[in-house]
């Protein structure tokens, strides 16, 4: 992005010429007349000399103005547009070659674990972006199978079916199959949220039933208000526990 707009500015003020390599100043001094030597006259200043440096030093401000404290330290000694332009260019290229790897390796080791489908993808799509940013730009076919190393066994019937399939699979395609299924496992009482939830409506269940059943024996037992104290007791000991 950085690249991209300072690019940019400079086209438009017509002064990209002075970041190229081989950018070079005219003649400090103008020719002698004639057949003079330099050594007749005490030399002249060429005017376009100065009005380049002047330039020069304009665009050089523009870079370093523009620059993080982080990378601006670091191009301190620079005193031209080009040798700037050039420092930077291989600082960049440094910080994205380790953005680059440890990125990928986020990718590589990352895990659905607890997060639903759509945080997950979120996510590698963010991983993603970033490899982008940093001046690698992942093919989907690549993004599919880091997406498919991190998910769980619930999801080994997808992964074999997009494993075994002729054509490949495209991003958009792989969340819709994967929201499906995950959909089905909570309707079916398989997926980890859905399990905590039956697990804990499973618990209070067995309490209700555990605690109406006792207060309906103290009750059909002889309609006694004991045995009605002793299911509400049993109810709030009980309550105790699942908190």
């Amino acid at each position: 992005m950085w690249h991209a707009q300072i690019l940019s500015a400079l086209r438009g003020a017509q002064a990209e010429h002075f970041i190229d390599p081989a950018a070079r100043p005219p003649e400090k001094y103008l020719a002698p007349k004639g057949n003079k030597k330099m050594d007749d006259e005490p030399p002249v200043v060429n005017p376009e000399y100065e009005k380049w440096v002047a330039k020069d030093q304009q665009v050089l401000s523009y870079l370093l103005t523009s620059l993080s404290r982080e990378i601006g330290s670091q191009v301190t000694i620079v005193t031209t547009a080009a040798s700037a332009w050039a420092a930077i260019g291989t600082l960049h290229a440094s910080q994205s070659r380790a953005r680059v790897i440890s990125t990928r390796m986020a990718l590589a080791t990352a895990s659905k674990g607890a997060m639903s489908v759509s945080d997950y993808f979120a996510k590698m799509k963010s991983l993603a972006d970033e490899m982008a940013a940093a001046g690698r730009k992942l093919e989907d076919e690549e993004l599919v199978s880091y997406i498919l190393t991190g998910l769980d066994s619930e999801f080994d019937s997808i992964v074999t079916a997009v494993s075994t399939r002729v054509e490949p699979i495209t991003v958009n395609e792989l969340f819709a199959q994967l929201a499906a299924h995950e959909q089905r496992l909570e309707i079916r009482g398989g997926g980890q949220h859905s399990s905590a939830n039956m697990a804990a409506k499973g618990g209070r269940r067995d309490y209700s039933n555990n605690g109406g059943r006792g207060g309906g024996h103290g009750y059909r037992g002889g309609s006694s208000s004991g045995g009605q104290k002793g299911g509400r007791g049993a109810g709030r000991f009980q309550s105790g526990v699942f908190c």
